[in-house]
């Protein structure tokens, strides 16, 4: 869950081909939503493990289980400054997967369109 959570700034400054925008706290105070439902999210996750209420049944963490939670999560940080230097001529060469056209599928996009 932390490292869905500290993704969330990775995704939020898409890089360019002339700007690889890698300061992903870039203007982050104009946005103050973004703010807003990052710490509630926090709040809720930290809620629901902490206590769990009956309908979660989890196991309160220890500091230590929480503070490896959000070491965790701030290495998705640094995945997000790797994945940004990967050249986009190496994604091209990345094999796309497509599925045959058959009877069975067109007939389904079909019925899936009405």
């Amino acid at each position: 869950m932390m490292m869905n959570l500290f993704n969330m700034f990775n995704c939020r400054v898409l890089p360019t081909e002339d700007d690889q925008q890698l300061n992903i706290v870039k203007n982050i105070h104009g946005n103050w939503w973004f703010l807003i439902i990052f710490l509630f999210e926090l709040n809720v996750q930290f809620l629901l493990v902490g206590y769990g209420f009956d309908v979660f049944t989890t196991t309160p963490l220890t500091l230590g289980m929480h503070i490896t939670a959000v070491c965790l999560g701030l290495g998705s940080l640094l995945v997000g400054v790797g994945v940004k230097f990967i050249p986009s001529e190496y994604l091209e060469k990345i094999p796309k997967v497509k599925e045959e056209l058959t009877d069975d599928n067109i007939l389904k996009a079909r019925l899936l369109k009405v």
